[in-house]
């Protein structure tokens, strides 16, 4: 099932004549746990899951500003009701992300657990209290780091999808922007004319646990016309993790870090980039030009100092032209 098969059967629901108010319609009959998709007396579109009269469900419930969860015992249903209509998108992408945790499992108190667990999972995507202002500078940031997120899950599978997303580290202010098992990856994103990029502390060109580090350079002019924002770049990463069955949660934890949604990411819209290059530089190379902590006295901290990248041709890797 995908988003688009999921915003039929809404539609289709839409069409039920009920005079008792309440239309539903199961999600898919390859789902072996009924579940089903519904749409109240006042109109507020909801997630049915039928449990078997046997299991016995532990649920206090919650009533959050935009969600509710409750267990209706006397029809034996676990509801996820939207009270936001404005946040449609969103549940769409919870019901699906739902359905496909839960699609497999015969154990009903298995998946009833696993849908109560995914509902405090979600719940906390569903504000728009938590935004703050961004810098031409933060956006700029985050745009290279988005930018280079959607050319590595471009490439992904089923199988791989969720650890390339969460190897993505930057929005939560750790030392590197992007962890693997084998190495890390600093993004520096800059103005194309601009010859020098930032480097904020004596960590950030430091390896961890012999791991190896590259220094990627992301170069970009601002164009309101041709350039793209943080949002579409957003929207390319929705629609890769949809077609790999990826765990968009990941996703949405990143970026709520830096007090993002999906949606409120179309304020940043008046900064558009086009990326014109990038170039990928061996950190770990002999005569490599950093300080960092290996190599400047234990007296020193907080540096921040500019790095010159025309000098660094001999330690590149790779330029990638776009």
């Amino acid at each position: 099932m995908e988003i688009k098969d999921l915003k039929l059967k809404w539609s289709n629901i839409s069409a039920i004549t009920n005079k008792d108010g309440f239309k539903a319609l199961r999600i898919t009959a390859k789902c072996f746990p009924d579940l089903f998709i519904g749409i109240d007396k006042n109109g507020y579109r909801c997630l049915i899951l039928f449990i078997p009269l046997n299991v016995d469900v532990k649920l206090n419930g919650a009533d959050k500003e935009k969600l509710l969860l409750e267990y209706i015992k006397s029809k034996n249903v676990i509801l996820i009701r939207l009270n936001d209509p404005d946040f449609q998108d969103l549940f769409n992408d919870l019901v699906l992300s739902l359905f496909l945790k839960i699609k497999d499992i015969r154990d009903a108190k298995e998946y009833a657990n696993q849908l109560i667990q995914g509902f405090y999972k979600w719940a906390e995507f569903f504000t728009d209290k938590y935004k703050h202002e961004l810098s031409r500078e933060e956006i700029k940031g985050l745009f290279g780091e988005l930018f280079i997120l959607n050319e590595y899950i471009a490439e992904s599978t089923p199988s791989n999808i969720n650890d390339i997303l969460s190897s993505w580290k930057g929005p939560f202010d750790t030392t590197h922007d992007f962890i693997f098992d084998y190495k890390d990856i600093e993004v520096k994103t800059k103005d194309l004319t601009k010859p020098v990029i930032k480097i904020s502390s004596e960590h950030q060109l430091e390896n961890e646990f012999d791991k190896g580090l590259e220094l990627l350079i992301v170069s970009v002019r601002m164009d309101l016309v041709e350039g793209r924002s943080i949002y579409d770049l957003l929207l390319l990463a929705v629609e890769i993790i949809r077609k790999n069955n990826g765990d968009l949660a990941i996703l949405l934890n990143a970026i709520k870090q830096k007090g993002l949604t999906v949606n409120n990411s179309k304020d940043y819209n008046n900064y558009r980039f086009i990326v014109d290059v990038t170039h990928l530089y061996d950190c770990m190379a002999v005569g490599f030009p950093k300080l960092s902590v290996s190599n400047i006295p234990d007296q020193i901290r907080n540096l921040n100092y500019l790095l010159r990248v025309n000098s660094l041709g001999e330690f590149m890797i790779e330029e990638k032209k776009y």
